[in-house]
């Protein structure tokens, strides 16, 4: 029996619906305030930085009249170095207007360099065997004693200057560097302590033991494992009782009358007088002022940083 021939169905692929065009989604973009925030308060902070100091430094380059006109130049219109020249070669027609505070300048930044540096280097000269002591040595009273030095340095300084004045003048030391010198270690002595103290507690005795079967001394080993360990600790306390020292003005009113041993924050006071004040050339002598630590902390830049906060994260 034969099947008839049926034609297949006619299948056909369905037909693809028209696709309705997409609407185009917009992109939610989200505004940083956050950022927008830190960064406007970043940029006022850098402002109310940096703008005394520019005004300073274009003041040092003015006339009196162009410094002291309304509204401010914040640009000199004539710029002149007379007023840093004024310090060379003092005129007498500046009497009456600090023309003593111009001729003590040259002197109070030497009374300056040596008061500061000397203040640094005896600074480290007692510290670095204090420290090593509070490091390695287990004593009673040990942490009470460590915590008082710290104390000391939260002590206001107008509560000390007037019995410290006393005991100076009974030591036959006023208006001398040992008289400045003396009232500065008793600000930057307990810090530079708990800075080092840190730094030589992170050295390992194993260091110091093998020193000592080399049949190192302690000078040897303190020059030859501590100190280089603590190299940055060193570098950042030294800078730190330098620009102490070295910006420091009661103890240094009190304690000096003469140009033997004013320094520069001193004599930078007295271009105000009762006659006038010029304001130009205060402040070239504050620019004058400013240069020294300004190159020092630029040339030890690396070390200040990495002392400050190996210091931070390990006290």
């Amino acid at each position: 029996m034969t099947t008839p021939n049926v034609p297949p169905p006619d299948v056909r692929p369905p037909r693809p619906r028209p696709s309705r065009p997409r609407r185009a989604v917009p992109l939610r973009y989200r505004v940083p305030w956050k950022k927008i925030v830190v960064y406007t308060l970043a940029a006022f902070f850098v402002l109310y930085l940096v703008l005394p100091f520019y005004w300073i430094f274009a003041m040092s380059f003015m006339r009196e009249v162009d410094a002291i006109s309304v509204p401010p130049n914040w640009i000199p219109p004539h710029p002149t170095l007379d007023n840093y020249l004024s310090f060379l070669r003092p005129d007498e027609s500046q009497a009456l207007v600090g023309g003593r505070a111009i001729r003590e300048t040259p002197f109070a930044l030497g009374n300056s360099m040596i008061v500061a540096s000397a203040t640094a280097l005896l600074n480290l000269v007692l510290a670095v065997p204090a420290a090593y002591s509070f490091s390695r040595l287990r004593f009673i009273g040990g942490r009470l004693l460590l915590i008082g030095y710290l104390i000391t340095r939260m002590v206001p300084s107008i509560a000390i200057i007037i019995p410290f004045y006393l005991m100076i003048r009974s030591m036959g030391l006023l208006d001398t560097y040992w008289a400045l010198i003396l009232s500065y270690l008793t600000f930057s002595l307990p810090v530079t302590i708990w800075v080092l103290k840190d730094f030589f507690r992170a050295v390992p005795r194993e260091l110091e033991d093998a020193a000592r079967v080399d049949r190192c001394g302690w000078f040897r080993t303190m020059w030859s494992v501590f100190l280089p360990v603590a190299a940055p600790g060193l570098v950042a306390a030294a800078v730190f009782s330098f620009m102490t020292a070295w910006s420091e003005f009661m103890f240094a009113l009190f304690m000096t009358s003469t140009e033997a041993a004013k320094t520069i924050p001193v004599v930078a006071a007295n271009f105000a007088t009762d006659m006038n004040t010029q304001f130009t050339l205060m402040a070239a002598a504050g620019v004058v002022a400013v240069v020294p630590p300004l190159i020092l902390v630029l040339i030890f830049q690396r070390l200040i940083v990495q002392g400050m906060a190996a210091g931070s994260v390990k006290g």
